[in-house]
């Protein structure tokens, strides 16, 4: 009985199914790889928003501690103001109270609960006509802006009043920079137009390593930040019921403040919009 002979064969993959396996692969891996851009998008946020809470907070150290340890009063006796002291600030800090100036970007002036008013005035409405000061200040003030390495004089003239009021805080904040606006569902909120910033600088960074052609590449120095402060809504006599009370007497001891960190900070643009914002509350 003859053998049967086992017919050889040549098996292997044909053209379409390389093709197949390679069409899947290649969507696989551009699958994967759209992950990685909302990754790296997503990380960025997270670390930029990182930065931003451990600046506000620092912000709120200097502010309190200005309010306990460089608090002073106006040479007239009436004004309260006390001295920021932060990175950012490019005045240099007054060695006592009688060399304060009122037009350095350190002064920061406390708003008038307005305790020259008449009329009798629920909570609400004293709330919303207290004045809103932003800071640094920019009324009647000049300062230096650096646009891609050149530095340039900006000044301020729309409130036609003198940085701070000169130490008056009645006199003060008229540039209309605190401003209503109307939401879509036919409420109103308050926002602040920011016109100067304190800019956060690298403090391991020289002017000798500048000159070696040495670029500061510290992603700190493309943050800023700014404040506002105005009387608080809870600041009245305690003896008042709130928040119905139907006339208040402000007592002029609590502000809200409002912190801005910005990133790349230019007036006139999209960067002068916060990406980052937080409230407090401060007693004087």
């Amino acid at each position: 009985m003859t053998p049967l002979k086992r017919r050889a064969t040549n098996e292997g993959f044909t053209i379409l199914e390389i093709l197949l396996a390679v069409v899947i692969l290649t969507v696989g891996l551009l699958g994967l790889l759209a992950v990685f851009p909302v990754a790296m998008r997503t990380g960025k946020q997270a670390v930029e928003t990182t930065n931003a809470v451990l600046i506000s907070h620092s912000v709120e150290q200097a502010i309190r501690e200005g309010l306990r340890d460089r608090k002073f009063q106006s040479k007239d006796g009436k004004w309260t103001y006390f001295i920021f002291s932060h990175d950012g600030v490019t005045d240099e800090l007054p060695r006592s109270p009688d060399q304060a100036r009122w037009d350095a970007d350190y002064y920061i002036l406390l708003p008038s609960p307005d305790p020259d008013r008449k009329a009798s005035l629920t909570r609400v409405a004293h709330w919303d006509r207290g004045k809103t000061f932003v800071f640094p200040e920019s009324d009647g003030a000049e300062w230096e802006v650096n646009s891609g390495g050149v530095v340039r004089e900006v000044s301020d003239d729309s409130s036609g009043s003198p940085p701070n009021g000169r130490g008056n805080p009645n006199a003060a904040d008229d540039d209309k920079d605190d401003r209503t606006i109307a939401d879509e569902s036919g409420g109103e909120y308050t926002e602040v137009d920011v016109r100067r910033a304190y800019h956060l600088t690298n403090r391991f960074f020289s002017e000798e390593l500048l000159d070696q052609g040495i670029v500061d590449d510290d992603p700190i120095s493309q943050y800023s930040f700014a404040f506002s402060m105005r009387p608080a809504l809870q600041d009245s006599s305690l003896e008042v019921h709130f928040p119905g009370s139907s006339s208040i007497v402000p007592s002029g001891e609590l502000f809200e403040v409002e912190i801005f960190v910005f990133r790349s900070f230019r007036e006139g643009t999209t960067s002068a919009d916060p990406f980052y914002r937080t409230q407090i509350l401060v007693h004087k």
